[in-house]
């Protein structure tokens, strides 16, 4: 089994940039919230988050990511549960989510950018963040427009969670990480 340290080491080996970093250790505190409080393997969801975007930069076409990542994660020995869990993480792979830990991923990628898009232009970060401020932000379609808000609501279903605790799982996993990262 890998370690956190080494999806750590490989993130940073692919990733240089500070923004696609930050994404992809917010996206591995939503995982890890989620492994808790579902009973399941923190370390391999976590680094199924952390992991799920760390070829984008070399491979930012839907041809490519993350399916070129992925042959790297396979050579490397990571687990197939990961491995298919990053693949199904976008649509386009047309791999099914099947696993908690495919839908989680899915759930909570694009909500963990939206999360933390939001506390950048708080005046007071997370702080007083709730389910009602995401909800809000979420009808202002020229917020942080990249953020697919049909993938936020499918995932929501697909998990099969209720919204507003989704949401404050979400804002909370990645307040407990703000000062670590700074976001």
């Amino acid at each position: 089994m890998k370690t956190r340290e080494d999806a750590l080491n490989l993130l940073h080996e692919w990733v240089k940039s500070d923004s696609l970093r930050k994404h992809c250790y917010s996206v591995a505190a939503s995982m890890e919230a989620y492994a808790v409080k579902f009973g399941e393997n923190s370390d391999e969801y976590w680094i199924a988050g952390l992991l799920h975007d760390f070829d984008y930069e070399k491979h930012p076409t839907l041809e490519m990511h993350p399916s070129e990542g992925v042959k790297v994660l396979e050579k490397e020995g990571y687990s197939k549960e990961v491995i298919h869990t990053i693949l199904g993480h976008v649509n386009h792979t047309g791999v099914k989510r099947e696993s908690l830990m495919d839908k989680t991923l899915f759930a909570v990628d694009e909500l963990s950018g939206l999360v933390v898009a939001l506390a950048r232009v708080r005046p007071g970060n997370f702080s007083g963040m709730s389910a009602s401020s995401v909800k809000k932000v979420l009808k202002k379609k020229e917020f942080a427009a990249a953020i697919s808000r049909e993938d936020i609501k499918q995932g929501i279903l697909d998990l099969n969670v209720n919204e507003e605790e989704h949401y404050e799982l979400v804002i909370s996993a990645l307040a407990g990480i703000k000062d670590k990262f700074g976001f």
